[in-house]
């Protein structure tokens, strides 16, 4: 059957430019926002580790106990819809490495922690939806839970996939709990040499 490589999005493919959603909340919170965008990152990281899948009226309750803040579904929507619109950089090498992965066979996938289709539009105007088959999003279930890297590897055995990302706990260390292969994109050097690692994205075609 082949192999699968299956990437995160965010700090991996792309790196997208979130000053849009930022000034959201500057403009729905004012002062009181200042906290909730210091700690977003860590706060979407811990329900991420705590439930299984996103959704716009649970992660509004959950975000509205841990902030104060008046969230509701509405305000996730909208915040979603930002997403899919920032301006988003497309990592050096990515998309040579993705047509060349797809020229020689290999399954391409990308599981990503937030909702899907907003990812996915992302890709579509970074010019990487074509090389990709499949976006599994945060709203299927989200990354470090097992389940997710058993649906992203679909009808591939765990030992034929190759996990791709820049995060220890999502992209390396939960994809090998499954008997995946995992390897961490690492273009700053600063991992840990031991860990399975690439500095540039050209060098996954060794992989494949």
């Amino acid at each position: 059957m082949g192999k699968r490589f299956i990437f995160d999005l965010d700090g991996t493919l792309l790196t997208g430019d979130y000053s849009s959603v930022n000034k959201y909340f500057k403009e729905k919170y004012g002062d009181r926002a200042g906290e909730f965008l210091a700690n977003i990152s860590e706060i979407l990281d811990r329900y991420e580790k705590t439930y299984p899948k996103y959704d716009y009226e649970f992660l509004s309750d959950y975000l509205e106990i841990k902030t104060g803040l008046p969230f509701t579904p509405e305000i996730i929507k909208e915040w979603d819809q930002l997403v899919g619109d920032v301006p988003s950089t497309v990592e050096e090498g990515a998309i040579d490495t993705l047509k060349d992965l797809k020229e020689s066979g290999v399954s391409l996938v990308v599981l990503t922690n937030w909702f899907g289709e907003s990812q996915e539009k992302r890709l579509e105007k970074a010019g990487l939806l074509e090389y990709i088959e499949t976006v599994y999003g945060g709203d299927i279930v989200t990354k470090p839970h097992k389940e997710a890297y058993w649906i992203a590897s679909a009808q591939y055995k765990p030992e034929d996939c190759y996990f791709i990302g820049d995060s220890i706990d999502n992209d390396y260390i939960g994809p090998r709990c499954v008997g995946m292969n995992s390897i961490i994109y690492d273009k700053e050097n600063v991992q840990h040499k031991s860990l399975i690692k690439v500095r540039r994205l050209e060098d996954l075609k060794k992989f494949k």
